[in-house]
This record gives structure tokens, sequence and C-alpha cells, in this order.
């Protein structure tokens, strides 16, 4: 049995010009809103998240095992939203409809293909540039969007801002080993599967990263999470609001404090924080049309040569990825994940 989540008119209509798709990659959102295992709505718990595999399994378009995923979300009221790439979320408006095949759930919005970190930073999350800027500079990025189940750590512009001077003075080397620190491949880990005292593995020479939790709060050593379980083509990101540093794995959090202190110390003009300019945007690739980054919702209609099933605002070339090729490296501990169709 299957379970199709059915967007009604309405959220067709907002997808707009629907007849600039292919037929591939109008498949291959329609193959998003199949799930492999029926879901019982009614057994979500309120304030409970579940992920469940759907049948895009198309390496054009994942590089998730088990195909690519949406997560459930039962809201305090009791509503259910489904969640997909770019953060786009579709509320069930009529639950539980049973055909011959399994069951129906009519949502209000069209699910969006989880693309590769590039597009997603440049067009959803724009205060992940930064970070992505800096992997292309070193050179990580092409590792990073081809590596399978990764989860990324991923420090907004303003950490970045706040440490400028030091980062600007760190030879290449050294600011590769702090990147590739904020990367755990091999496993991807949504927010609710973090548990307090737990320890993930790193891709920087397999140092771990020490996970703290209090309620709701959630820190990578001392670093913050701020935006959780954003989507992409081959895991995931979590938004903390520090760098971490591999020289410093045993940093913990004041969970007394409004904001963490970043391990690195910041130096020189910079060290006013978000007055800085934001370092490492430069080198972010152009596209064919530039300027560098573009504005949020103007993502290219292509990738990797297919055409993006949403809606097309201009044309541009989509960079090149590749993959974290044969690091092999997991969860040091993982508890507490509910896994559905997996």
């Amino acid at each position: 049995m299957l379970q199709v989540v059915v967007p009604n008119d309405f959220a067709f209509s907002k997808i707009g010009n629907w007849g600039r798709k292919t037929l591939e990659s109008t498949e291959a959102a329609l193959k998003y809103h199949i799930l492999t295992t029926p879901i019982n709505l009614g057994s979500i718990l309120k304030g409970q998240s579940i992920v469940a595999a759907t049948t895009l399994t198309d390496p054009i378009y994942t590089n998730v095992t088990g195909g690519q995923q949406l997560i459930l979300t039962k809201q305090p009221g009791g509503e259910v939203v489904f969640t997909s790439g770019f953060a786009t979320r579709g509320t069930v408006v009529v639950e539980d409809i049973a055909f011959d095949g399994g069951i129906v759930q009519v949502v209000d919005s069209v699910m969006r293909v989880p693309e590769p970190l590039d597009s997603t930073a440049r067009n959803a999350y724009t205060d992940l540039t930064a970070f992505l800027g800096a992997l292309h500079a070193t050179g990580l990025a092409e590792e990073i969007m081809e590596a399978k189940d990764v989860t990324v750590l991923g420090p907004r512009n303003a950490a970045f801002q706040q440490l400028a001077g030091v980062l600007s003075d760190t030879p290449q080397e050294d600011l590769k080993r702090i990147l590739r620190y904020h990367i755990i491949p091999g496993a991807v880990m949504h927010a609710w599967e973090i548990q307090n005292a737990s320890s993930l593995v790193s891709a920087e020479d397999n140092r771990p990263l020490r996970m703290t939790r209090l309620g709701n709060y959630i820190f990578a050593n001392s670093a913050q999470f701020l935006q959780t379980d954003i989507l992409l083509s081959n895991g995931v990101v979590q938004m903390v609001d520090n760098i971490l540093s591999p020289d410093y794995p045993y940093a913990r959090p004041d969970v007394n404090a409004t904001a963490q202190r970043p391990v690195l110390t910041p130096t020189g003009a910079t060290a006013t924080g978000t007055a800085a300019p934001t370092p490492f945007t430069s080198d972010l690739p152009c596209t064919a049309d530039c300027p560098e980054t573009f504005a949020t919702g103007t993502y290219s209609p292509t990738w990797r040569g297919v055409a993006n099933p949403y809606t097309p605002k201009q044309d541009a070339a989509s960079p090149k990825n590749s993959g974290l090729v044969g690091m092999g490296l997991g969860v040091g501990v993982l508890a507490g994940a509910v896994l559905v169709g997996i």
C-alpha cells in the first residue's frame, strides 16, 4: 500500500507556470508526493515529528538512502504539516482518504524536491552564504554536495562576520579542517533524533561533536541550533550560531547565556560582529547571469541538466556537484529516531 500526498487546486495555483516543467522533472515531483509506507496521521503525537521515505529514488534528484524524504509534524493544535525542500510546508486539509492502493492526504501546498546545498543556501537560506562561500573557497563544496546521507552544521553569516579577522589570517588547510568539522557524513540527523550527551563523528579526522539538549535547545559543542532540519538533496542542514573548531571539541554551552561565545577569539575591526562585511561571499561561483547570488525564490530552472519542477524565474547554469568520497564516517550515538518506510 502507498500513501499519496495530494496538493489541492489552490496549492497548484501557487506554483505558477507549471507548463514550463519537463516530463522528467514533473515525474520526479510527483514521485516525491508518494510515501513508500502508509502513515496513520492519528498515530502521530502532538509535537512529534517523523521522517518518511518517498518513491523518489532517482540519483539525479536524491542521494539519500531509501529515497528522498518528507518530514511530518503534528502541531500542538492537532494539524499535521508536511515539510519538504526549501522549508516548503503543506498542511493536511483532508486526511486519510482510502483508495484501492492506499491512503490519500490532501495538502494545501505542492511539496518541493530538496536541492543541493548550493542552491538551497543561495535561494532559500541566504544566511548560509558565507559558509557556502568558504566551502567553495577551500574546494570542499563539491565533496559535500555529493556525500551520501550527510548532516551539515552550517554557521550563519553573523558567525563568519564576527570571526572575519581570524579567518582571513587562517591558512587554507587549517580552514579546511574547521569546515570539515561541520560535516557529519553517513548520517542524516534530524533535530528530534539528537539526544543529550550523545556524540556525532565529524568528517575532520573522526573528531567528535558533543551534543547537549535542554528542552528545545540543542547545541553541538557550544554552538546552538538556530534553524533545524533544512532538507537537502543528500541530507539535512542544521543552522548554528557559531563556528565550531576541531581544536576545541570539549567546548560546552553556557545554558544560562542568551548568546554563546565563539570558541575562536575575534580580532581586529571585525570583532564588531555584524557591522563587518560578510566574508567569503565573493568566493561563490558566478552563475551564467550573475550576480553571484540570487534573491530568494529565483533558483535556476536547471539542476544537473534537468528542468527544475518549480517556478523558474531566470536561466542560470547550475554549479557542479561532487562528493565526500570514501570517507564512510557516521554517527557516534543514535537514539530517539522515528523513521518510517526507510
